[in-house]
């Protein structure tokens, strides 16, 4: 992989990245929001916890109208906590809003890292130019002749070290959204072909 290749490749991780982590959130958490305006409902028919319960339900419901032109598909979406059954379709696709999230900051982080990689190694070669037409050319013309070869050089077009930390994939964190993306994609499976 040359340093262009690379370039392209951190500026799509940390854009799928952002995109994981940021439908994910939303999700998230408005799903964690229409889990508290159906508590809320519960808390409305509570002799003692009746205000509570409404004055929730009418800010989670403030919030719905203001956000509903924008995000309406999310609202209508979101997945369905249920407390009594933690294997419902709901909380599995809740578990994997996570593995998501997880997933989508470690790609960020990836790409981050390997713009930064980029800009050290961007560096190393122009450095390495300058040095060569520094010692090629003789130390009186050396600094005409090192600014044309240096216009010359595409640096892009010189090759990137491999990661000496490895993939995202490999990482943790990585290994952790990975696999609870896997296993809710194994519970829905599961589901599906009613063997849960």
């Amino acid at each position: 992989m040359n340093i262009q290749q690379a370039v392209r490749r951190s500026r799509i991780q940390r854009g799928v990245g952002g995109i994981l982590i940021f439908g994910g959130a939303l999700f998230y958490f408005v799903s964690l929001l229409m889990a508290l305006y159906r508590n809320a409902e519960i808390m409305s028919h509570s002799v003692f916890l009746a205000q509570i319960g409404v004055t929730i339900q009418n800010l989670i419901y403030a919030i719905y109208q203001i956000t509903e032109p924008y995000i309406g598909f999310v609202w209508r979406n979101v997945p369905t906590l249920n407390q009594a059954d933690p294997f419902t379709d709901g909380n599995l696709l809740f578990l994997g809003l996570i593995g998501v999230m997880i997933v989508g900051k470690q790609l960020m982080l990836a790409g981050r890292r390997l713009g930064t990689r980029i800009q050290r190694q961007i560096e190393r070669v122009e450095e390495m130019q300058w040095h060569h037409s520094m010692t090629a050319g003789g130390a009186a013309g050396a600094s005409q002749v090192a600014v044309g070869r240096v216009d010359q050089l595409n640096v892009f077009q010189q090759p990137m070290p491999p990661n000496p930390d490895g993939e995202w994939w490999t990482r943790p964190w990585g290994i952790l959204g990975l696999s609870i993306i896997g296993g809710y994609v194994v519970a829905v499976l599961a589901k599906l072909t009613g063997m849960l």
